[in-house]
């Protein structure tokens, strides 16, 4: 253990990565960058692994899936570890006293290695929405593209406590998460997908839309009146990453919610109906 602290301070002290971070504006990054992307190599080898692990918990519902699904199950079996990781990890940082005085600006170690694990998650996703563009579609590359420049920011340091807030936006991940998988099970239109569609609905439309367009609006109000030392190109930074994820929000919570009427649509005699889509 002795040896990968060791080695691991090593990466942290070399000369160009230290010179790297400073060169880009992310001087706090120089502590955290080695990790960052072991987590990025860590998600897609879990993903790598996810036919295998799939295959002996779920048996014959998996192996009956395409190649296409079992890709795209690998993809959401990591989204789903990532965003219970850090919707649960970010729950503290409201807490943290050095953020709540400077919002804006603070400056805390543990958020700052939940930030770590949300960066190498975001950075392996770019390149996941890269590489299958045309099955993925330009929404979700955006939506990737725009969260990790937004979060890799906090190493500046700037707006580590704010950053939580979208953090949780993460809650509703899981239940969506939960809704694809059941189809792929066999559970399409059944009570318990009922049950979850209803708990991804409440969190997408509380969480991401309505406390997202909240925080929103607070943090670029408090950035107008004391972020003096964020520069101007940054504030529109932020405002365009907010901008085209909020709208995405939007959007695919009306995707969504036309999904879920497809899988609970009452037959005459009043049944659910199972048919998957």
């Amino acid at each position: 253990m002795s040896f990968l602290v060791e080695y691991y301070q090593q990466l942290v002290d070399l000369p160009a990565a230290q010179r790297f971070c400073s060169l880009v504006g992310l001087p706090k990054l120089t502590s955290y960058w080695p990790t960052l992307l072991a987590l990025s190599v860590l998600c897609q080898l879990l993903r790598l692994s996810s036919n295998t692990l799939s295959s002996l918990i779920f048996g014959a519902k998996f192996n009956s899936l395409s190649a296409r699904q079992k890709y795209d199950w690998g993809v959401r079996l990591v989204s789903q570890v990532h965003a219970v990781t850090v919707v649960v990890l970010a729950v503290p940082i409201f807490f943290k006293e050095e953020l709540i005085k400077d919002k804006l600006y603070g400056f805390d170690n543990y958020t700052a290695w939940v930030y770590t694990i949300l960066c190498g998650y975001f950075l392996w996703d770019i390149f996941v929405c890269i590489s299958d563009h045309k099955k993925i579609g330009i929404g979700f590359t955006i939506h990737a593209i725009a969260s990790f420049g937004v979060f890799i920011l906090i190493y500046r340091p700037s707006l580590q406590y704010h950053g939580a807030s979208f953090i949780m936006f993460e809650a509703s991940t899981i239940f969506l998460n939960n809704n694809w998988w059941l189809d792929k099970l066999g559970m399409t239109g059944s009570r318990l997908q009922l049950y979850n569609a209803s708990i991804l609905v409440f969190l997408y439309l509380t969480v991401r839309l309505m406390f997202g367009t909240y925080m929103s609006y607070h943090l670029f109000e408090e950035l107008k009146a004391k972020g003096a030392n964020t520069p101007t190109v940054l504030y529109y930074f932020y405002r365009i990453a907010n901008h085209a994820v909020m709208i995405l929000s939007y959007y695919w919570f009306y995707l969504m919610i036309i999904a879920i009427k497809k899988r609970f649509v009452p037959k005459k005699s009043s049944t659910i109906k199972t048919k998957a889509d």
